[in-house]
């Protein structure tokens, strides 16, 4: 199995800027590779202004993030590093 590390928020901002207690990293194990997909590590990603509205839960254009689950972000650089192909 493939590990992968996540970037996740654990609370929503109540007022201020984030701080890191606001986040948590996790380590999680992700399944094979089933036919006709692609593991691709993402080699950044970008953080932009937008991301903080989506720190505090309230109605907007755009849902707040889920708390402990990895965050979302607009552009990535990546690298394909797997495949399974039949």
């Amino acid at each position: 199995m493939t590990s992968s590390t996540e970037i996740q928020l654990v609370d929503y901002l109540k007022s201020g800027m984030p701080t890191l207690d606001d986040f948590k990293q996790v380590t999680t194990e992700l399944p094979s590779l089933k036919e006709n997909e692609v593991l691709v590590k993402n080699q950044w990603m970008s953080v932009d202004p937008y991301m903080r509205g989506r720190m505090i839960q309230r109605k907007s254009y755009v849902p707040p993030f889920e708390l402990h689950e990895p965050l979302q972000g607009v552009k990535w650089k990546n690298r394909q590093i797997g495949s399974f192909f039949c």
